[in-house]
C-alpha cells in the first residue's frame, strides 16, 4: 500500500513537471494557454564625435549648422569710422584696428575607452587669399588674438577638453590703417578650421 502511495505521488509530480513544461513552451503550441516568443536584439555601438560652435554671451551671432558655421563682422575699416555690428569690439592696435567677438566651442564625444579627453586645434584654410590670411585672428582673449597657421600646422586651443564642457575663444579681424599696393577695401572670406581629436 505504501508503495502504491509513493507511485501515485510520483505520477502527480511527473504531471506537474509536464504542465510546467507546457506552460513554458516556446513558439506555436496546441492545447495550451501560454507560450513565448524570443526576440534576439543586436546592435553595434560606435564612437561619436562633434564640435559645436555657437554664439557666445556678448558675442556676435553665429549661424550655420554642425560642421559648417558662419560669423559676420559687417562693415569694418582702418579709421574706426564704421558703425560696429552687434557685439563687435574695436580696439586700436599698431598699424590699424582689431575687430573681435567671442564664440563658444562645445566638444561632444562618446564611446571612447577610458576617461577620454579631446584635443582641439585651429588653423586657417590654405585656400584663403593672402590678404584674408593676414586679416584673420584667433585667441583665448580679445587682446591676445593672433595670426593663424595653416590647418596642416594648426595650433592647440585645448589639450584636454571634456565632453559637454563649453569654453570661449575670440575671433579677430585686423584692418590696417594705411594703404598699399593692393586695395584693402572689399569683401573678405576667412575660413577658420577647428579640429577635434581623441588622442
Amino acid at each position: 500500500m505504501h508503495y502504491i502511495k509513493q507511485l501515485r505521488y510520483g505520477f502527480l509530480l511527473a504531471a506537474l513537471f509536464l504542465c510546467a513544461g507546457t506552460a513554458s513552451a516556446q513558439g506555436p503550441v496546441n492545447d495550451a494557454a501560454t507560450t513565448t516568443s524570443n526576440l534576439a536584439v543586436s546592435a553595434t555601438f560606435v564612437t561619436a564625435l562633434q564640435l559645436n560652435i555657437a554664439t557666445a554671451t556678448a558675442g556676435s551671432s553665429v549661424g550655420g549648422s554642425p560642421g559648417s558655421y558662419t560669423l559676420g563682422f559687417g562693415n569694418i575699416d582702418g579709421l574706426a569710422l564704421s558703425t560696429l555690428g552687434t557685439n563687435i569690439t574695436r580696439t586700436a592696435v599698431s598699424g590699424g584696428y582689431m575687430y573681435t567677438t567671442p564664440i563658444t566651442l562645445t566638444p561632444s564625444f562618446s564611446g571612447f575607452a577610458g576617461t577620454a579627453a579631446a584635443a582641439i586645434t585651429v588653423g586657417q584654410n590654405a585656400l584663403d587669399g593672402a590678404t584674408s590670411k593676414t586679416a584673420a585672428r584667433e585667441g583665448a582673449a580679445f587682446d591676445s588674438v593672433a595670426v593663424l597657421p595653416a590647418v596642416t600646422s594648426s595650433r592647440v586651443v585645448a589639450a584636454t577638453a571634456a565632453s559637454g564642457t563649453s569654453f570661449d575663444r575670440f575671433i579677430g579681424v585686423f584692418v590696417p590703417t594705411g594703404n598699399g599696393g593692393d586695395a584693402t577695401a572689399g569683401a573678405r572670406s576667412m575660413n577658420l578650421v577647428y579640429t577635434i581629436t581623441i588622442p
